[in-house]
């Protein structure tokens, strides 16, 4: 049950979010929101974004690439990979690197921990809000961090920490490491 709420509440927050425009039809422009689903054409987004889009150089075994969003209002984007296995398990991970600061504040009981990227520190983060209450246990792993004046949020969705397409959180630490210059 709670997979397919994360997994109903992730897709409309993206359908909801890129409902303005489709870039891939050429009618979006710089000041709408919009997806583009081919890798191939990141570039487009970087270009209305104004600022280099960091990736990391290598994913966890069988993630692909499905989507980048890009927002203007949030001066930001948000690249979307999936685990590529034949019945959606739900594991996905979520990259957002924009130039204003989200002003994050977490529940008063989130567990929020320091780890250390390189030499940043960052946040990590176990859980999500669920009708205005804070869930500990909720399977979304949330890695927050500032370097060089922008902001980079990394979330891993996942359900079962028996399945292929898992991510732990020194797995995750180590993708963000990817993106520090």
């Amino acid at each position: 049950m709670i997979k397919n709420l994360l997994r109903f509440l992730f897709l409309a927050i993206f359908i909801t979010s890129a409902a303005a425009c489709n870039k891939d039809k050429g009618s979006a422009t710089a000041s709408d929101v919009y997806t583009v689903n081919d890798v191939q054409k990141i570039s487009l987004v970087q270009k209305d974004a104004g600022f280099t889009i960091k990736l990391p150089h290598t994913l966890p075994k069988d993630y692909k690439f499905q989507s980048v969003i890009y927002n203007p209002d949030q001066q930001g984007i948000t690249v979307q990979y999936v685990w590529n296995d034949d019945d959606f398990s739900g594991e996905m991970l979520f990259l957002t690197q924009q130039l204003i600061n989200p002003q994050i504040s977490y529940a008063n009981n989130a567990n929020v921990e320091d780890v250390l990227l390189g030499n940043l520190w960052a946040k990590f983060v176990q859980g999500s809000e669920e009708n205005g209450v804070w869930q500990n246990e909720a399977p979304v792993y949330w890695l927050r961090w500032e370097a060089h004046g922008y902001y980079f949020t990394l979330i891993f969705n996942g359900n079962e920490s028996s399945s292929k397409g898992w991510i732990s959180k020194e797995q995750l630490v180590k993708l963000a490491e990817q993106l520090l210059w």
